[in-house]
């Protein structure tokens, strides 16, 4: 979700909730939609991307034939998904049964754990000892028939404060962001390694990351090689909020974050990156719209 929380089951028996009047039949790879240069564009406008709605998050399961992205619903957040049937069919999106337990509570902020097993993500919902004004890391179980009932996970990584966007990557490790208790700024991003079935003590990124601002909406490579996360208020922001880049450097340092540019930031917010399982596509939020952008501009960045 928005990253600094400026906040002012895949169950095929729900039902659909896009406001086009008739969804068109899409098939192929990313709900068949001609893919992007090297300049953003919205993705699937009038499909997902609508025009009155505010859409964020856009994730694709590993192997491709699930998009889940978020949507606000009567103030909240609320997870959505559209599967590719066996027809090689897109079915039309509709919200999760898992966000419908809770109605005056969100769910956004997910990712599949590398292996698809699991779906992590955030919320509001009701959690003994914690309050209902801050939002936790919950998973859960990704089977045939859908989501099962989603668990927290525990205090050592949710804390009293926010604990927001999930980030798995290939080593099962979480990376993630909080009011940790090394913060430097106001929202830090921390890295749990994952480690015989549990995470261990989340580890403040530093400050080639983080910043006395806040930072946060973490996507991380699965070989850990970059880091693209957002930031608001730096002395080289462009707007509200900006995507900026991180390296891993040849001693396994995190090298300096750098301002992502024009290209991808505007005067606005610029926030939710995530890269599509098969490391082609950048896909991220704009205002109130999921855009995309061909991956290979992350090279660009190296130098």
């Amino acid at each position: 979700m928005r990253f600094s929380i400026l906040l002012t089951s895949l169950l095929l028996c729900t039902a659909p909730a896009t406001a086009q009047e008739e969804w068109p039949e899409l098939s192929g790879p990313y709900l068949g939609q001609e893919p992007p240069g090297m300049e953003p564009q919205v993705f699937a406008p009038g499909l997902i991307s609508l025009d009155d709605e505010r859409e964020l998050n856009s994730v694709f399961s590993p192997d491709g034939k699930i998009f889940m992205f978020s949507r606000v619903v009567n103030g909240v957040f609320k997870m959505f998904y559209s599967r590719l049937r066996d027809d090689d069919s897109w079915q039309e999106p509709r919200m999760a049964a898992l966000s419908k337990t809770y109605p005056g509570h969100s769910e956004v902020d997910m990712v599949f754990s590398p292996d698809g097993d699991w779906l992590y993500f955030i919320s509001d919902r009701p959690l003994k000892g914690y309050s209902l004004e801050r939002h936790n890391i919950w998973r859960s179980k990704v089977t045939p028939n859908g989501l099962l009932t989603p668990e927290p996970l525990g205090p050592e990584i949710n804390t009293a404060g926010h604990d927001l966007y999930p980030m798995l990557v290939g080593d099962g490790s979480l990376y993630y962001s909080a009011n940790g208790e090394e913060t430097i700024g106001a929202r830090d991003s921390y890295r749990a390694q994952y480690s015989n079935g549990t995470f261990e003590t989340p580890v403040n990124l530093g400050p080639a990351i983080n910043s006395d601002m806040d930072e946060g909406d973490i996507y991380v490579s699965p070989d850990e090689s970059y880091i693209i996360h957002v930031s608001s208020s730096r002395p080289d922001g462009l707007g509200d909020g900006d995507l900026y880049i991180s390296f891993k450097q040849a001693d396994g340092s995190w090298g300096q974050g750098v301002n992502m540019g024009p290209t991808i930031n505007t005067a606005g917010i610029d926030y939710c990156p995530m890269v599509t399982p098969d490391g082609k596509y950048l896909f991220f939020t704009r205002g109130n719209d999921i855009m995309w952008v061909d991956a290979a501009i992350i090279d660009t960045y190296r130098q």
